[in-house]
């Protein structure tokens, strides 16, 4: 078995130009992206052999004007070849205005009180993974292009928050460009957690640091993210990898339903508590695709995410004005996902495979586009293509990706990793699968209503 890591990559940012209607001054979240609380060091998870692929394919991002992602553990350059194996892959946070049926407060140039007036000074994380990384002065649980992320410890109440510090405006950016970046991913972040749900993570709050440099103050989720949990608890049962997906697929289920795609679905945006509730994190490239006033969803624009996470229909994006689904790609993501929580390795390096060569250069393609690059790339991903074929002659249920799984995974997943999106299963009808309808998800300490246990924390968070 030949293993071609997966380094972690820095995904395209883009960036919309209609301003967000529910924030006045915009002056709000985020545009980086970080492993969401607990960075550590990559993690290799091998997959079947893949062909050896150009050096040199490099993807350029839709607005190129901020920084790349810089990780706290030594990182690699961009993801130049498909891979066959999982390590972190880190995506830049883009910029998407939206419509939201929801009236959110708008921000206006009135003084804030400060973070340390409001919520107290900054703690030391207190779990061994986060201890490694702690500074002595300004301990961070996890560090991003544009933002970094500490913990507080409210005064009154006692508390522990994240916070999510922005850094400060960079000479390339507009003040304009600065606050609308920030403002889009609050805006989607704040509107879903006035609907809270058990398997998101939810946001509180805006406020300045004693810097002046604005922070998002969030929901503390102190078990790691599921990318440690993979890498502490490669032999988890069937049962407790299905609990894990089910509570993904919840997660899901409640951000469609409010008109939002995530973009991003993957173990490290996949925060989990102290007792292994999976909760949904990492707004960054989050679109919303429907509001109350719209009779349908509308498709969304730009690439963005995690290459090994993308689903077919996004290696066919010709220039930023190709149009796609985000709700069946956040499905494909999530398929993808449990292959890692079930099988410790991808399905496939990359989701595209023609028989035939393509040109970049024929039609209106950019460059730098995916389509451009899966077009450098040759033929492509030769597991991809397997599984195309294996669907055609001998079904779904019988590809060789699937092998080890039971008949009721395989259903739903296969259901799932459609390579059609308008064919390709919805959230709601992964959830309505025999083997889902089945699966029992455990509680805030593992204790299912069958009074037995489930243990998916890594062993540092276990309860005591």
């Amino acid at each position: 078995m030949v293993e071609d890591e997966i380094p972690r990559s820095a995904s395209p940012e883009c960036m919309d130009n209609v301003d967000c209607p529910d924030l006045s001054s915009s002056v709000s979240t985020d545009g980086s992206q970080y492993s969401t609380y607990l960075p550590t060091t990559a993690m290799d998870i091998p997959t079947t052999t893949k062909p050896s692929r150009p050096s040199t394919l490099k993807m350029t991002t839709a607005n190129s004007s901020h920084d790349s992602f810089s990780p706290s553990t030594p990182s690699s350059t961009r993801s130049t070849s498909f891979g066959s194996s999982l390590s972190r892959s880190f995506s830049n946070l883009f910029k998407k205005n939206l419509s939201l049926d929801d009236t959110i407060s708008p921000i206006t140039t009135t003084p804030m009180m400060s973070l340390r007036e409001k919520y107290g000074d900054y703690i030391k994380p207190t779990s061994t993974i986060a201890s490694k990384l702690m500074k002595k002065q300004q301990p961070l649980i996890g560090t991003g292009a544009t933002a970094v992320i500490r913990l507080v410890k409210q005064k009154r109440t006692g508390t522990v928050f994240a916070v999510k510090e922005f850094k400060k405006r960079g000479k390339k950016e507009s003040e304009r460009e600065y606050h609308k970046r920030m403002g889009n991913e609050f805006c989607i972040s704040k509107t879903v957690s006035k609907h809270p749900h058990r398997h998101i993570v939810t946001t509180f709050d805006l406020v300045t640091d004693e810097k002046d440099r604005y922070c998002t103050v969030m929901e503390y989720c102190d078990g790691g993210d599921l990318y440690d949990l993979i890498h502490h608890r490669p032999s988890m049962t069937t049962d407790e990898s299905a609990c894990l997906f089910k509570q993904l697929l919840l997660g899901l289920e409640h951000l469609h339903r409010l008109g939002i795609a995530h973009r991003d679905i993957k173990p490290e945006n996949l925060v989990l508590t102290r007792g292994g509730t999976l909760k949904i994190a990492d707004f960054g490239v989050a679109d919303v695709v429907q509001s109350c006033f719209e009779t349908k969803a509308r498709p969304c624009q730009k690439w963005c995410g995690s290459e090994p996470f993308w689903s077919p229909e996004m290696w066919l994006l010709t220039g930023e004005q190709s149009t796609y689904d985000g709700r069946a790609l956040d499905v494909w993501s999530a398929a993808v996902t449990y292959f890692c929580i079930r099988q410790q390795h991808l399905p496939f390096g990359a989701s595209f495979y023609r028989q035939s060569h393509s040109s970049a250069a024929a039609g209106n393609v950019t460059p730098g586009s995916p389509f451009a690059i899966s077009c450098q790339a040759g033929a492509g991903d030769h597991d991809y293509g397997k599984y195309l074929n294996q669907r055609k002659t001998v079904g779904p249920l019988a590809c060789d990706c699937f092998m080890g799984l039971a008949d009721h995974e395989k259903e739903c997943l296969a259901g799932m990793l459609d390579p059609d999106p308008s064919q390709r299963w919805s959230v709601e009808q992964a959830l309505a699968s025999p083997w889902m309808e089945s699966t029992l998800i455990c509680d805030d300490h593992g204790v299912l209503s069958n009074g037995w246990r489930h243990t998916h924390c890594t062993p540092s968070h276990k309860k005591s």
